[in-house]
């Protein structure tokens, strides 16, 4: 049996911008596994082979969901293109985690139109790079999370800050930028960015997460 999609289904978060997500399973009405992927930094779900991936998880009987960051910098509209740079600016940790937990809430609603196909007592995480260190954190919070995957995650947020003049500088600035590599955009970071890390820094603390999970991860 091929397997169905479903495409840019949009769902409501918490911080007033949109979730696209879209759904990968066997349309044979019997309630399988899920299986949530969260993209990396500068990612998208709808970037390289995350749509392959999916549909290889997919036809091996599971329900697998991706979907974009609210704040990641993309917009249904333009699903593969940072056109909302403002918004990826004011993205950060807290965000992404509340995000998810979104994206799990709306799966589990009784009037979810494709609830008949998934299994809610089994739901796994998959993270790359900077949403697997997200997909650490909410398994370790939300005990819903049965089973966690990360492919090349990140083993600490604080250090990839910057420290002394250059955090500084940004203080007094509001807004440092970084260049995406496959636009050449400039992508701004407000401050906001390091100002939620601080003030959070406890729940975002991914190796202390990991090891209330008992998860094994790779320090990279």
């Amino acid at each position: 049996m091929e397997v169905s999609k479903e495409q840019n289904i949009i769902i409501e978060g918490r911080h007033n911008k949109p979730i696209p997500m879209d759904l990968i399973f066997k349309d044979d009405g019997k309630p399988k596994p899920v299986v949530i992927f969260c993209h990396g930094y500068k990612g998208f779900k709808d970037w390289g082979a995350w749509d392959k991936m999916g549909e290889l998880i997919a036809e091996a009987g599971y329900f697998f969901v991706k979907f974009n960051f609210s704040h990641n910098g993309t917009s249904p509209e333009n699903p593969t293109e940072f056109y909302q740079i403002e918004a990826f600016g004011d993205n950060n940790y807290t965000i992404e985690l509340d995000d998810l937990q979104s994206v799990i809430d709306s799966l589990l609603l009784p009037t979810f139109k494709f609830g008949q196909h998934l299994d809610p007592s089994d739901i796994s995480l998959i993270g790359h790079s900077r949403g697997g260190g997200i997909t650490v954190l909410k398994s370790a919070q939300d005990k819903r999370i049965t089973k966690l995957i990360t492919l090349a995650s990140v083993s600490d947020f604080g250090s990839r800050f910057p420290e002394g003049k250059k955090l500084e500088a940004w203080e007094k600035k509001g807004v440092q930028y970084i260049v995406n590599s496959r636009t050449g955009q400039q992508l701004p970071h407000h401050y906001q960015f390091y100002k939620n890390f601080k003030e959070n820094k406890e729940k975002l603390n991914i190796i202390k997460m990991a090891i209330k999970k008992r998860v094994t991860i790779s320090i990279n």
